[in-house]
């Protein structure tokens, strides 16, 4: 298993979302392009420590953020 994981969306707009809520309650987060060996889908990806997992999935699922797949890194 990698350092981080990398959530991808279909918009920018659900990528935007993701990074102001996590950024808002103190979790880090980066928008990076998504490597292209993932997808094109919107470009941008949310990197994410792995400790702060599950509290990324709960805000994600709190905030209804669609997003469209998971990565290790």
């Amino acid at each position: 298993m990698g350092k981080y994981k990398l959530f991808t969306f279909n918009s920018t707009h659900q990528a935007l979302l993701t990074e102001k809520n996590l950024k808002e309650l103190g979790y880090p987060v980066r928008l990076i392009p998504v490597p292209r060996s993932i997808s094109a889908s919107c470009g941008l990806a949310a990197r994410v420590n792995l400790e702060d997992l599950e509290a990324v999935l709960d805000i994600i699922r709190t905030h209804n953020i669609d997003i469209a797949g998971t990565y290790d890194f």
